[in-house]
């Protein structure tokens, strides 16, 4: 199915389309059915289907543009592009667009422009007219772990004259698998709630060494609770599987942990069709799958006090999951005028299909996380639960190659590791980190990367990319955070849990520099690595490990399990030069609800309803490959999304 609005299409009746006079070119030659997928035994397929087409574009301007923004270096720090440069900068030569549109055209069919940039066009088209204009033969597949079934070809052409200009056709050939969700919960029996404040992080109440609930990570991390109050501020927490928080549980897990906040709120934004009525989950489901959405909504709303929070939640209409969905979804915030200041996502996927499959389109979607940056957003992802192994603790990679996770390596977002303890703070053995076999490692890490690998030595040899993007890039606790599902307290680890509350702290920076009239602080790492590294709490113990080995250790700096480090807001605060004070910024402690936006298929349509509580080169990426340092053996095999 398709999001109403999203294309509009003229097909001639019985017409399948007019044969190319250009030669064919193979985009993927004829392979075996991957690994976890078979053939499906019944399966009506959708009567029509949607392809997105992505066509190239220099993204060096982009990634040139997005650096200068954000390195406090440069003469144009902060001078975010507004979306119409961006657009420009990112357009497609009109030789690709003209090539590609006369070919559909020619075919009867009309495609819509999908990204405001124009570097991808949908267009939608039924089953036997898709196997013509691709010379392909698209079958129904069933993935056998989740039993989840999709449309895929496991070959396809292009004319000559129009595969020069196209980076991609999806879904043809990308056997990526569907998400599962398999989040650590316990049961809690309590919510820290001390509301002390100390400058020692050593005086940090006991309770949060067992429990983590937002007055732990106010105290561990210095972070104000004043009411945020500059105007134009937002936070964004994405979700997928048609998945919203309960508003009723966020009013009562507030009333515990946070009794000072009298007005929480969130909005809810849908895409492809996302449930919007606010409503959101009234009981935990037995994978533990919806507990994170409360977790996200609870300890974005419970920690980043009064600053506007959307929830942007993906719903069923993506045609085949959740890979549509991240396309749907980044394209739906690029082609917004205002998208949130802050976007934090607690789901990913392993790298190693991607590098395997599809490396352009975590090129594309990484490239699409730089239109954002160079805007003024900074977009946080959680690292992954499964240390070296991958998104999810897994044994199958026992011997060989460690597992990246993806989006974290890209090397346009912010990725969040996770920590655990609090005297001393530690890190947590699931924390996912590593090193990209797509992305090369970008300038702002060179020399942080590089005092790790010598510190290093000849540990893991050969079973990473030595050369590959770094990540994760900051930690925050992530065990046990207590949240309230369906009225009752359980306890959650993951990065999960501290992707949201690093992204928290972001957005009350950000209200301490727009109440000071400067800019907001976008893409954080040239940020982070240069004059924020002294403002983190260094973690130097601990490890993650994986595939049949200890993992990464932690060390002095940069580490491949938690990043930089730690926040400590107050000194964060000192080196933005916010020019507040500590305590954060000044408001009246009342939260403002906003309107929801059903925004499906990135149409940017507006529509309906409330949900309050209680009530490139930078980088070495970007569309470049990662060089050849990484080990030789067999890694696990295509690996499903995972909410962390």
């Amino acid at each position: 199915m398709v999001a109403a609005g999203l294309l509009i299409l003229s097909i001639l009746p019985l017409a399948l389309g007019r044969p190319s006079s250009q030669p064919l070119v193979t985009r993927s030659a004829p392979k075996a059915i991957p690994e976890g997928f078979f053939p499906a035994q019944s399966h009506l397929p959708p009567s029509m289907f949607k392809f997105v087409l992505g066509l190239k574009s220099d993204s060096s301007a982009l990634v040139q543009s997005l650096l200068d923004v954000s390195d406090p270096s440069s003469s144009k720090y902060g001078q975010h592009l507004s979306k119409d440069e961006v657009d420009q900068l990112t357009a497609p030569q009109p030789e690709a667009v003209q090539t590609v549109t006369k070919w559909l055209k020619n075919n009867n069919i009309t495609a819509q422009t999908y990204s405001s940039s124009g570097d991808m066009l949908a267009i939608q088209i039924p089953q036997a007219q898709a196997n013509t204009l691709f010379n392909a033969n698209f079958t129904s597949y069933t993935h056998g772990k989740t039993n989840t079934t999709m449309v895929r070809t496991l070959a396809y052409s292009l004319p000559a004259d129009v595969s020069e200009h196209v980076t991609f056709v999806y879904p043809t050939t990308q056997f990526i698998p569907p998400p599962t969700r398999k989040p650590e919960v316990r049961v809690a029996s309590r919510v820290p709630v001390s509301t002390k404040r100390t400058a020692s992080r050593r005086a940090v109440d006991a309770q949060c060494a067992t429990s983590i609930s937002p007055a732990c990570l106010i105290e561990l991390y210095n972070i104000p609770t004043t009411p945020a109050s500059a105007a134009g501020n937002s936070l964004g927490v994405s979700a997928f599987d048609n998945e919203v928080a309960n508003p009723d549980d966020l009013a009562d897990f507030l009333k515990q942990a946070r009794p000072d906040i009298t007005n929480g709120t969130f909005a809810v934004q849908s895409v492809d069709g996302g449930s919007d009525n606010g409503q959101g989950t009234t009981e935990a489901v037995p994978d533990g799958g919806r507990d994170l959405q409360s977790l996200d909504i609870q300890y974005t709303v419970g920690v980043a006090t009064n600053v506007p929070t959307t929830f942007v939640t993906v719903g069923p209409k993506t045609q085949d999951g959740a890979l549509g969905g991240f396309l749907d979804i980044i394209t739906t915030l690029t082609n917004q005028e205002n998208p949130p200041l802050v976007l934090t996502t607690s789901f990913g996927f392993d790298e190693t299909p991607f590098a395997e499959q599809a490396p352009e389109l975590a090129e594309t979607l990484c490239n699409a996380y730089a239109k954002l940056g160079a805007r003024g957003t900074s977009v946080l992802f959680a690292s992954g639960d499964g240390g070296v192994s991958g998104a999810q603790a897994d044994d199958s990679c026992d011997g060989s190659v460690f597992i990246p996770t993806f989006p974290a390596t890209c090397p346009f977002i912010t990725a969040v590791g996770s920590t655990q303890g609090i005297n001393p703070e530690t890190a947590a053995p699931f924390s996912a980190g590593g090193f990209s076999n797509i992305f090369a490692r970008p300038d702002y890490q060179t020399d942080a990367v590089a005092g790790y690998l010598k510190q290093l030595g000849n540990t893991n040899k050969g079973l990473f990319n030595t050369t590959g993007r770094g990540y994760p890039d900051v930690s925050t606790q992530g065990v046990q955070f207590v949240i309230e599902v369906a009225g009752k307290l359980q306890g959650v680890d993951g990065t999960s849990a501290s992707s949201p509350t690093f992204a928290s702290v972001i957005a009350l920076l950000n209200d301490q520099l727009l109440n000071a009239g400067k800019s907001p602080l976008g893409f954080l790492n040239p940020f982070l690595y240069s004059q924020g590294a002294a403002a983190l709490n260094d973690i130097t113990s601990g490890s993650n490990p994986g595939c049949g080995t200890q993992g990464f250790p932690a060390a002095t700096g940069w580490d491949a399990v938690t990043g930089l480090g730690t926040p400590d807001f107050v000194k964060l605060s000192g080196v933005a030069g916010t020019g507040a004070a500590a305590s954060g910024a000044g408001g009246d402690g009342s939260a403002t609800g906003q309107n929801s936006t059903d925004t499906s298929g990135a149409s940017g349509q507006n529509a309906t309803d409330n949900a309050s509580a209680g009530q490139g080169s930078a980088a070495g990426a970007g569309g470049k490959k990662a060089g050849k340092g990484q080990g030789k053996g067999k890694g696990r095999k295509a690996a499903a999304p995972r909410w962390f």
